[in-house]
């Protein structure tokens, strides 16, 4: 025997569902201001600064701020799951490539590479507080990645 459906409780039901739907965040991308510390391929020695990531369409635009230079890429966030960020970057002396995944707490861990070179670098990003950045006006130490004068990752 069949039970009908009272139009009420079918109204609670669409509502909550909605209410649930919209609960649910979804997977935000990588676009904000960070503060990053990393590790040099080789000999890993320490570095840190600031990275300002920006949607520019399908891609995003990463800006890596050592003191005051910057280095620029270009990055793409993974079809999907959107929990890893492949960025390509130059330099003036050449370019280089890097792969992050999103941490639980809404940071990015990730390897890097010169290219041509033959070990991984590391970098952490950590989201800074919201409106703490624009670009240009990235604050950031003096410390670079190795033997890249104050460039790259």
């Amino acid at each position: 025997m069949r039970t009908a459906v009272r139009p009420q409780a079918m109204r609670t039901v669409v509502t909550l569902a909605a209410l649930l739907a919209g609960a649910v965040p979804a997977s935000a991308g990588p676009e904000g201001a960070y503060d990053m510390t990393g590790t040099n391929p080789g000999d890993r020695s320490p570095y840190t600064g600031t990275i300002l990531v920006e949607r520019t369409g399908e891609t995003y635009a990463v800006t890596w701020r050592f003191g005051s230079d910057e280095t620029q890429g270009v990055g793409v966030l993974a079809a999907g799951a959107g929990d890893t960020f492949a960025v390509s970057y130059a330099t003036p002396s050449g370019h280089g490539i890097a792969l992050y995944t999103r941490q639980p707490d809404g940071s990015w861990s990730g390897a890097w590479a010169n290219g041509g070179g033959k070990a991984l670098g590391s970098e952490v990003w950590r989201p800074r507080a919201s409106g703490t950045a624009t670009r240009g006006a990235i604050p950031a130490n003096d410390a670079a990645p190795q033997d890249m004068g104050a460039v790259r990752p």
